[in-house]
């Protein structure tokens, strides 16, 4: 059965109260971003929600391999691991926002992989060896500390690679684009299998924008931000570009051109400009309750996803017309929904 998964940004004095919401409306999880220069710190977040929530599994979404050295991650997540009683879940990838506000570029995919590895190694209580320099998690190896898994965030064909070798969950950042993530599954589970694992034991997911309201119109507006954002990510690497349909590819090399960090998420970037109504409904899903739960049901009949991130909103939206999309997606489109995946 898919799960539906929330993201909310770590401001500080809303996490409780964001996890709080979150477990009442009935989500199975909710991811905290990792973007420094726009918020407070996740794993702080992720503390605060453990502590007020029972159900709900947590998660960053996403951290990367740059800011932080692999042994302060791991043992980050496997301290929310304990406070929460085993819901952790450590989502990374190659970082956005979280890396241009500091002047550098996603890291590359090597780095990634590396990083992803030792993440791996030290949560599952091994020796890791640092610059010549043996560095374990003497706490992690020595106690009863249930492994987390690892979700890497993928674009891109050899980000989906990497995922499918060395991750417990890879989860695509492509869009509500049903080919590409059928194409993708496949192409992270022959991956598995080529590495020697059991394809069958890779969970997959996607990020997807979903916004519904009875006025199509104001769902568009809701979640455009988002839509820029995502839709980003496959415009910064030449392969995941060459994925797309021509129309499509353009729409989004015009954006990726010209991306205003400091607008990353918000209604009122400039480059929205470049996109129009036709990209955001093949794009996203978007438009009443009704035409949400036939598009999302399509998508599910298609591609067979363990778990679906729903980024329902944007920054610069006002705060009314957010809560009323939120609520006709939690009660009016995910109860009829759940169970078809």
């Amino acid at each position: 059965m898919t799960e539906f998964w929330t993201l909310s940004y770590p401001v500080p004095g809303t996490p409780r109260r964001s996890a709080r919401r979150a477990e009442a409306q009935g989500w199975d999880g909710l991811l905290f971003t990792d973007s420094q220069n726009f918020n407070g710190d996740c794993y702080a977040a992720l503390a605060l929600a453990a502590a007020v929530t029972e159900r709900i599994k947590l998660g960053t979404g996403v951290t990367n391999p740059t800011t932080r050295n692999p042994a302060v991650t791991a043992s980050a997540i496997a301290t929310i691991q304990v406070e929460s009683k085993g819901r952790a879940v450590l989502g990374i990838g190659r970082g956005d926002s979280s890396l241009g506000n500091l002047g550098l570029e996603p890291a590359p995919v090597a780095q990634l992989e590396r990083y992803v590895q030792q993440v791996q190694a030290y949560l599952r209580g091994e020796e890791v060896v640092q610059n010549g320099h043996s560095a374990p998690i003497r706490w992690i190896a020595a106690g009863d500390v249930a492994k987390v898994p690892i979700d890497v965030a993928a674009t891109g064909p050899r980000v989906t690679e990497l995922a499918g070798r060395l991750a417990d969950m890879v989860t695509f950042a492509v869009g509500a684009d049903a080919e590409r993530l059928r194409a993708g599954a496949q192409r992270a589970r022959r991956a598995r299998e080529e590495a020697g694992g059991d394809a069958d034991s890779l969970r997959v997911g996607a990020y997807l924008n979903i916004a519904a309201h009875p006025d199509p119109a104001i769902a568009r507006r809701a979640v455009i931000g988002g839509v820029g954002s995502l839709a980003h990510f496959s415009g910064m690497s030449g392969r995941a570009l060459d994925q797309l349909g021509s129309d499509d590819r353009e729409v989004v090399a015009s954006l990726t051109r010209s991306y205003d960090l400091a607008r990353h998420g918000d209604s009122t970037g400039s480059h929205l400009e470049h996109i129009d109504e036709a990209f955001l409904d093949r794009f996203a899903i978007v438009g009443t309750a009704e035409q949400c739960v036939d598009r999302l049901g399509t998508l599910l009949e298609t591609v067979e996803l363990d778990r679906i991130v729903v980024l329902s909103g944007s920054r610069g939206v006002d705060s009314s017309v957010l809560a009323e999309v939120s609520a006709v997606i939690h009660e009016e489109v995910l109860p009829r929904v759940r169970g078809l995946g």
